[in-house]
């Protein structure tokens, strides 16, 4: 449980802002010229209770509960919805990687804005978004609800976050794929540095539930290119050992190792039916979502 004090953190509630404002700045840059409406059809159904403050429909009042405990509670309403979407985000060590050559934002704050945007752009659109930090294991999970209001729970969800530990994305996978049900939409965002051997089995027992799947792969420019120079010690972020060498020595094997292992998870997915996309934190957000979404425009509605 989140201590109190965590709420008013100075820091914690700049981050949040600023994540807001990112996601905002964001999504109305993408919405641009797009028409926009409320899903036909939705209906609403009952959230959760809040205390009664003057200015609150006294018809929304639970009566009963009224009854029972002399206290005035409303009860809050939300819509339902067609779309219901869990985004899945990594915050393993290697994700706290920033490069020496720019402002020092990692690849988990280039994630971290993609969340905000994400969720933003859901809500807008009165889609349920939810919210799922892993490492190792889940660190925190923040079940999808479609009200506004919902957005500075996400934000805060990742303005409270360590960024470490190792990755175990399929075994946190095949946890997950028991919990969601189909017709629900599942967003991984993670750099996919892992050595584990069964993300290709746990895509397949997603896609085999009816959920569908996108995979944001997040990775830097030095990771895709190791443009260092001289003699190097390369100090992991997860657990494995130091090493020194020369990155001239090896960087042509290099950047093929990593390009084939993004082919392979490439083509996994779109064997799967699931939209694979590399994320180079060197080029802006908006300019790398704004492709996607222009390749697949059920993500902004009509």
């Amino acid at each position: 449980m989140e201590k109190a004090s965590e709420n008013y953190d100075p820091q914690v509630l700049a981050r949040i802002s600023s994540l807001k404002i990112s996601a905002m700045n964001l999504v109305d840059g993408l919405l641009t010229g797009q028409h926009r409406s409320r899903h036909k059809g939705s209906s609403v159904e009952f959230a959760e209770y809040k205390d009664y403050s003057p200015g609150d429909e006294i018809r929304h009042i639970d009566w009963k509960v009224a009854g029972k405990t002399d206290k005035y509670h409303v009860k809050q309403f939300e819509q339902s919805t067609n779309l219901k979407c869990t985004i899945l985000l990594d915050a393993s060590g290697s994700m706290a990687y920033p490069s020496p050559n720019d402002n020092k934002e990692s690849k988990f704050d280039y994630a971290c804005n993609l969340v905000a945007g994400l969720s933003y752009l859901f809500l807008k659109q009165f889609d349920a978004v939810g919210l799922t930090i892993f490492n190792d294991q889940v660190i925190q999970h923040i079940p999808p609800r479609s009200k506004a209001s919902h957005l500075q729970h996400i934000l805060h969800g990742l303005s409270n976050i360590s960024v470490e530990g190792i990755t175990r994305v399929d075994d946190v996978l095949a946890g997950l794929a028991e919990r969601l049900q189909g017709r629900s939409m599942l967003i991984l965002i993670s750099d996919f540095l892992t050595r584990d051997q069964n993300i290709q089995k746990s895509l397949k027992l997603l896609s085999s539930r009816g959920l569908e799947v996108i995979l944001f792969q997040v990775l830097h420019p030095d990771e895709l290119n190791l443009p260092f120079e001289g003699d190097t010690v390369f100090e992991s972020l997860e657990d494995d050992p130091m090493v020194g060498l020369d990155p001239a020595d090896i960087r042509e094997e290099y950047q093929k190792t990593i390009q084939d292992q993004i082919d392979q998870l490439r083509n996994t997915s779109n064997g799967l039916g699931i939209d694979y996309i590399l994320m180079d934190t060197s080029t802006p957000l908006q300019q790398a979502l704004s492709y996607y979404l222009l390749k697949r425009k059920s993500l902004i509605k009509p």
